[in-house]
């Protein structure tokens, strides 16, 4: 066989509704290695759940972003690339606007649904947390939904996708800084109305809860005082609910200035922050779980390890995907 056909250079990129992230991965032989991750704070669900529309600027943020990751695709000579959009562009009345732009770009996006969604993010956390005890209940906050998916390690027992995320929450009921507990107040209900039903409908009951995404990442880097991040300190880190209270605490008093000079938040989640822990504690407490256990592989890692499947050479032995960390 021509070497050629043995190494190739593949790429994933997850546009959501805060952050637009990509990974590179050169696979040699069936065995990928990343080359390179980026995430960019786009925040293309600006305004969204207000107008039920993207904004122009976050369109523009949103383009400029996909181009700069162009320029790393044409450095690593990448030749495959899976790019994904999730709620922001399911359900902004003008997607289409953002996807025409961004095929004139030369990416073609595809919308993935809330069940895709979910089924990704699972193959994420099974990929990163392989030992991990069945079932788990993967729960990826997000910027514009959430995702709840029960899972063992070869099939999706459950899945629920929720229109409540970091940002929309955020401009919908916190409108001071800090808030005032009123707004927390608020916010928690409706949090807690949203996630009501979940026990009652589980088929069954979790031996694990994950948390994957960018508010779960960003709390396991908070909680290790993180300067400079490391996914190999996050993945399988146990953030207990306590400490998730703690973080809650902390952070609910303070302004958004001051929490921009937190290690292992950065600046651009500073303001969006409160509502991701909130859907978190509120899941902790409705599944009367004590720790979180979070994750680096979730989406992301999810549609690389598919494309890296898809484009693998010898499917009997699937390549060794463990050791990605992005």
């Amino acid at each position: 066989m021509h070497a050629n056909f043995r190494e190739k250079t593949i790429a994933a990129i997850d546009l959501g509704s805060q952050t637009f992230r990509v990974a590179v991965v050169r696979i040699v032989d069936n065995r990928p290695q990343v080359l390179a991750s980026e995430l960019k704070n786009v925040r293309l669900g600006q305004g969204l759940s207000a107008n039920g529309r993207l904004n122009e600027n976050a369109i523009k943020r949103g383009i400029e972003t996909l181009r700069d990751f162009r320029n790393v695709f044409n450095k690593f000579r990448v030749s495959d690339v899976i790019a994904c959009g999730t709620a922001a562009l399911r359900n902004a009345a003008n997607a289409g606007e953002f996807l025409d732009l961004a095929g004139a770009e030369g990416f073609n996006i595809k919308i993935l649904s809330g069940d895709e969604e979910a089924f990704m993010s699972v193959m994420g956390v099974r990929t990163s947390l392989p030992d991990i005890s069945a079932p788990f209940l993967v729960v990826d906050v997000g910027g514009g939904s959430s995702e709840v998916v029960l899972a063992t390690s070869n099939k999706t027992l459950f899945n629920w996708s929720l229109n409540i995320g970091a940002v929309n929450l955020t401009e919908e009921f916190i409108r001071t800084d800090p808030p005032l507990p009123g707004e927390l107040e608020k916010l928690g209900f409706h949090i807690r109305q949203k996630l009501s039903d979940l026990p009652a409908k589980l088929p069954e009951f979790p031996k694990t809860v994950v948390g994957v995404g960018g508010t779960a990442t960003t709390l396991a880097a908070m909680a290790l005082g993180m300067k400079k991040y490391d996914p190999r300190r996050i993945r399988g880190y146990a953030l207990g609910s306590q400490e998730l209270d703690k973080l809650w605490n902390f952070l609910t008093g303070m302004k958004i200035h001051t929490r921009r000079s937190i290690s292992g938040l950065e600046s651009r989640r500073a303001d969006i922050i409160l509502s991701g822990i909130a859907i978190f504690r509120d899941i902790l407490h409705i599944t009367e779980f004590k720790e979180l256990t979070v994750s680096d592989g979730g989406l992301l890692l999810g549609l690389l390890t598919s494309l890296i499947e898809k484009e693998s050479y010898n499917h009997a032995e699937p390549p060794n995907t463990k050791g990605l960390y992005l």
